[in-house]
Protein backbone atom coordinates (compact mmCIF):
# COMPACT_ATOMS: atom_id res chain seq x y z
CA UNK A 1 0.00 0.00 0.00
CA UNK A 2 1.23 3.47 -0.93
CA UNK A 3 0.90 6.39 1.45
CA UNK A 4 -0.96 8.52 -1.10
CA UNK A 5 -3.76 6.01 -1.64
CA UNK A 6 -7.00 7.75 -0.65
CA UNK A 7 -9.03 6.43 2.23
CA UNK A 8 -12.69 5.59 1.67
CA UNK A 9 -14.68 8.76 1.00
CA UNK A 10 -16.76 9.94 3.97
CA UNK A 11 -18.90 12.87 4.99
CA UNK A 12 -17.26 15.18 7.50
CA UNK A 13 -16.55 13.08 10.61
CA UNK A 14 -19.07 10.42 9.47
CA UNK A 15 -17.84 7.33 11.32
CA UNK A 16 -14.64 9.32 11.78
CA UNK A 17 -12.86 10.89 14.73
CA UNK A 18 -14.13 14.37 15.54
CA UNK A 19 -11.79 16.97 17.11
CA UNK A 20 -13.61 16.88 20.45
CA UNK A 21 -13.25 13.11 20.56
CA UNK A 22 -9.49 13.44 20.12
CA UNK A 23 -9.22 15.60 23.24
CA UNK A 24 -11.33 13.14 25.22
CA UNK A 25 -9.26 10.18 24.06
CA UNK A 26 -6.00 11.89 24.95
CA UNK A 27 -7.30 12.86 28.39
CA UNK A 28 -8.24 9.24 29.08
CA UNK A 29 -4.65 8.12 28.46
CA UNK A 30 -3.41 9.98 31.51
CA UNK A 31 0.30 10.10 30.63
CA UNK A 32 2.45 13.27 30.80
CA UNK A 33 2.94 13.12 27.02
CA UNK A 34 -0.80 12.86 26.37
CA UNK A 35 -1.53 15.68 28.83
CA UNK A 36 1.08 17.82 27.09
CA UNK A 37 -0.52 17.14 23.72
CA UNK A 38 -3.93 18.08 25.10
CA UNK A 39 -2.51 21.37 26.33
CA UNK A 40 -0.86 22.02 22.96
CA UNK A 41 -4.00 21.28 20.96
CA UNK A 42 -6.13 23.48 23.18
CA UNK A 43 -3.76 26.36 22.43
CA UNK A 44 -3.55 25.47 18.71
CA UNK A 45 -7.12 24.58 17.81
CA UNK A 46 -6.41 24.96 14.10
CA UNK A 47 -4.22 21.84 14.34
CA UNK A 48 -7.17 19.75 15.52
CA UNK A 49 -8.71 19.59 12.06
CA UNK A 50 -5.54 18.08 10.60
CA UNK A 51 -5.14 15.64 13.48
CA UNK A 52 -8.78 14.61 13.15
CA UNK A 53 -8.45 14.01 9.41
CA UNK A 54 -5.26 11.99 9.85
CA UNK A 55 -6.58 9.87 12.74
CA UNK A 56 -9.67 9.04 10.69
CA UNK A 57 -7.57 8.07 7.66
CA UNK A 58 -5.15 6.14 9.85
CA UNK A 59 -8.03 4.07 11.24
CA UNK A 60 -9.51 3.53 7.77
CA UNK A 61 -6.18 2.46 6.30
CA UNK A 62 -5.39 0.07 9.17
CA UNK A 63 -8.85 -1.51 8.75
CA UNK A 64 -8.13 -1.97 5.04
CA UNK A 65 -4.76 -3.53 5.83
CA UNK A 66 -6.37 -5.93 8.28
CA UNK A 67 -8.88 -6.99 5.61
CA UNK A 68 -5.94 -7.94 3.37
CA UNK A 69 -4.33 -10.18 5.98
CA UNK A 70 -4.67 -13.93 5.82
CA UNK A 71 -4.99 -16.91 8.07
CA UNK A 72 -2.14 -19.40 8.06
CA UNK A 73 -4.19 -21.76 5.89
CA UNK A 74 -4.96 -19.03 3.35
CA UNK A 75 -1.31 -17.98 3.20
CA UNK A 76 -0.20 -21.55 2.58
CA UNK A 77 -2.76 -21.95 -0.20
CA UNK A 78 -1.47 -18.78 -1.86
CA UNK A 79 2.12 -19.96 -1.51
CA UNK A 80 1.22 -23.14 -3.38
CA UNK A 81 0.43 -20.96 -6.42
CA UNK A 82 3.98 -19.58 -6.31
CA UNK A 83 6.06 -22.64 -5.53
CA UNK A 84 5.90 -26.41 -5.13
CA UNK A 85 8.48 -26.28 -2.30
CA UNK A 86 7.56 -27.22 1.26
CA UNK A 87 6.93 -24.29 3.61
CA UNK A 88 9.75 -23.92 6.13
CA UNK A 89 9.23 -23.23 9.84
CA UNK A 90 10.84 -21.00 12.44
CA UNK A 91 13.10 -23.02 14.74
CA UNK A 92 11.87 -25.64 17.19
CA UNK A 93 9.12 -24.67 19.59
CA UNK A 94 8.42 -26.25 22.97
CA UNK A 95 5.70 -28.90 23.11
CA UNK A 96 2.29 -27.30 23.15
CA UNK A 97 3.41 -24.15 21.35
CA UNK A 98 2.41 -23.25 17.81
CA UNK A 99 5.13 -24.10 15.31
CA UNK A 100 5.16 -20.98 13.21
CA UNK A 101 5.68 -21.40 9.44
CA UNK A 102 7.81 -19.14 7.28
CA UNK A 103 5.04 -18.97 4.71
CA UNK A 104 5.30 -15.21 4.20
CA UNK A 105 9.11 -15.33 4.03
CA UNK A 106 8.92 -18.18 1.51
CA UNK A 107 6.29 -16.32 -0.54
CA UNK A 108 8.31 -13.11 -0.59
CA UNK A 109 11.41 -15.03 -1.65
CA UNK A 110 9.56 -16.90 -4.40
CA UNK A 111 8.37 -13.63 -5.93
CA UNK A 112 11.86 -12.12 -5.66
CA UNK A 113 13.46 -15.12 -7.39
CA UNK A 114 10.89 -15.01 -10.19
CA UNK A 115 11.09 -11.27 -10.85
CA UNK A 116 14.88 -11.10 -10.57
CA UNK A 117 15.23 -14.02 -12.99
CA UNK A 118 13.07 -12.16 -15.50
CA UNK A 119 15.18 -9.01 -15.29
CA UNK A 120 18.57 -10.62 -14.82
CA UNK A 121 19.01 -8.89 -11.44
CA UNK A 122 20.35 -10.42 -8.24
CA UNK A 123 19.02 -10.36 -4.68
CA UNK A 124 20.02 -11.51 -1.22
CA UNK A 125 17.02 -13.16 0.47
CA UNK A 126 18.92 -14.67 3.38
CA UNK A 127 21.22 -11.98 4.78
CA UNK A 128 23.77 -13.28 7.26
CA UNK A 129 25.15 -9.84 8.04
CA UNK A 130 24.03 -6.21 8.09
CA UNK A 131 23.47 -3.93 5.14
CA UNK A 132 25.91 -1.11 4.37
CA UNK A 133 25.63 2.03 2.24
CA UNK A 134 28.65 4.04 1.14
CA UNK A 135 28.44 7.67 0.04
CA UNK A 136 31.68 9.57 -0.60
CA UNK A 137 33.48 9.30 2.73
CA UNK A 138 30.46 8.23 4.74
CA UNK A 139 29.17 4.76 5.60
CA UNK A 140 25.82 3.65 7.04
CA UNK A 141 25.49 0.19 8.56
CA UNK A 142 22.04 -1.16 9.40
CA UNK A 143 21.40 -1.48 13.16
CA UNK A 144 20.16 -5.05 12.67
CA UNK A 145 20.03 -7.81 10.09
CA UNK A 146 17.20 -7.38 7.62
CA UNK A 147 15.24 -9.94 5.59
CA UNK A 148 16.31 -9.12 2.06
CA UNK A 149 18.14 -6.74 -0.25
CA UNK A 150 18.34 -5.94 -3.97
CA UNK A 151 20.91 -6.48 -5.41
CA UNK A 152 22.91 -7.22 -2.22
CA UNK A 153 23.78 -5.92 1.23
CA UNK A 154 26.40 -3.47 -0.04
CA UNK A 155 24.78 -0.37 -1.57
CA UNK A 156 21.32 -1.89 -2.03
CA UNK A 157 18.55 -0.12 -3.91
CA UNK A 158 15.97 -1.84 -1.70
CA UNK A 159 15.75 -3.43 1.72
CA UNK A 160 12.80 -5.22 3.28
CA UNK A 161 11.64 -6.52 6.64
CA UNK A 162 9.07 -9.29 7.12
CA UNK A 163 6.77 -9.44 10.16
CA UNK A 164 4.56 -12.55 10.06
CA UNK A 165 2.76 -13.88 13.15
CA UNK A 166 0.58 -16.96 12.92
CA UNK A 167 -1.56 -18.95 15.32
CA UNK A 168 -5.02 -18.12 16.65
CA UNK A 169 -3.97 -16.63 19.96
CA UNK A 170 -3.69 -12.88 20.48
CA UNK A 171 -0.50 -11.07 19.59
CA UNK A 172 1.83 -9.61 22.17
CA UNK A 173 4.74 -7.30 22.79
CA UNK A 174 6.56 -8.91 19.85
CA UNK A 175 4.30 -6.81 17.61
CA UNK A 176 5.39 -3.60 19.34
CA UNK A 177 8.99 -4.76 19.01
CA UNK A 178 8.42 -5.30 15.28
CA UNK A 179 7.17 -1.73 14.86
CA UNK A 180 10.15 -0.41 16.81
CA UNK A 181 12.54 -2.32 14.53
CA UNK A 182 10.87 -0.92 11.41
CA UNK A 183 10.96 2.57 12.90
CA UNK A 184 14.64 2.31 13.83
CA UNK A 185 15.82 1.15 10.41
CA UNK A 186 13.59 3.59 8.55
CA UNK A 187 14.68 6.55 10.66
CA UNK A 188 18.37 5.78 10.20
CA UNK A 189 17.93 5.34 6.44
CA UNK A 190 16.15 8.68 6.09
CA UNK A 191 18.70 10.48 8.26
CA UNK A 192 21.49 9.14 6.05
CA UNK A 193 19.53 10.17 2.97
CA UNK A 194 18.93 13.69 4.31
CA UNK A 195 22.60 14.14 5.13
CA UNK A 196 24.24 12.47 2.12
CA UNK A 197 21.59 12.21 -0.60
CA UNK A 198 21.39 8.43 -0.97
CA UNK A 199 17.87 6.97 -1.06
CA UNK A 200 17.28 3.27 -0.41
CA UNK A 201 13.75 1.90 -0.70
CA UNK A 202 12.54 0.47 2.59
CA UNK A 203 9.62 -1.98 2.66
CA UNK A 204 7.70 -3.74 5.42
CA UNK A 205 5.74 -6.92 4.70
CA UNK A 206 3.14 -7.98 7.29
CA UNK A 207 0.73 -10.88 7.69
CA UNK A 208 -1.15 -12.97 10.25
CA UNK A 209 -4.77 -11.89 10.63
CA UNK A 210 -5.54 -13.23 14.10
CA UNK A 211 -2.50 -11.78 15.83
CA UNK A 212 -2.42 -8.39 14.10
CA UNK A 213 -6.16 -8.02 14.72
CA UNK A 214 -5.49 -8.22 18.44
CA UNK A 215 -2.79 -5.52 18.12
CA UNK A 216 -4.59 -2.86 16.11
CA UNK A 217 -2.66 -0.10 17.88
CA UNK A 218 0.60 -1.56 16.56
CA UNK A 219 -0.87 -1.87 13.07
CA UNK A 220 -1.83 1.81 13.19
CA UNK A 221 1.75 2.64 14.14
CA UNK A 222 2.84 0.82 10.98
CA UNK A 223 0.53 3.18 9.08
CA UNK A 224 2.29 6.09 10.82
CA UNK A 225 5.63 4.81 9.52
CA UNK A 226 4.21 4.73 6.00
CA UNK A 227 2.77 8.24 6.11
CA UNK A 228 5.87 9.68 7.77
CA UNK A 229 8.03 8.38 4.92
CA UNK A 230 10.01 5.87 6.96
CA UNK A 231 8.56 3.15 4.73
CA UNK A 232 8.29 3.45 0.97
CA UNK A 233 5.45 0.94 0.90
CA UNK A 234 3.66 -1.36 3.31
CA UNK A 235 2.84 -4.77 1.80
CA UNK A 236 0.19 -6.72 3.67
CA UNK A 237 -1.21 -10.22 3.32
CA UNK A 238 -2.60 -10.91 -0.16
CA UNK A 239 -0.58 -7.99 -1.54
CA UNK A 240 2.43 -10.31 -1.61
CA UNK A 241 0.76 -11.73 -4.74
CA UNK A 242 -0.48 -8.46 -6.25
CA UNK A 243 1.79 -5.61 -5.16
CA UNK A 244 5.09 -7.24 -4.23
CA UNK A 245 5.84 -8.43 -7.81
CA UNK A 246 5.41 -4.84 -9.04
CA UNK A 247 7.68 -3.51 -6.30
CA UNK A 248 10.41 -6.06 -6.99
CA UNK A 249 10.24 -5.43 -10.73
CA UNK A 250 10.51 -1.68 -10.14
CA UNK A 251 13.53 -2.16 -7.87
CA UNK A 252 15.22 -4.42 -10.43
CA UNK A 253 14.69 -1.74 -13.09
CA UNK A 254 16.61 0.76 -10.93
CA UNK A 255 19.75 -1.35 -11.44
CA UNK A 256 19.61 -0.67 -15.18
CA UNK A 257 19.60 3.12 -14.84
Amino acid sequence: MLADQPAARRGKYASGIAPGEIISLLKSVGTPAADGLVSYLKNHESALEGVSAYWTRRRDVSDTLLSLMRTEEEAKADYATLSDQVVQSYGVQLDGYHKSPKVLVNSVDAVVFRECKRSGATANTNPQSRAAIISDNHIWVSPRRLDGAIPDLLNPVALWEIKEYWGKTGGGSKMSDAIYELHLVGLELRMFENDFGVHVNHYAILDGRHQWESRRADLRKAVDLLYSGLLDELVVGREVLTEWPRIVADCCSLLKV
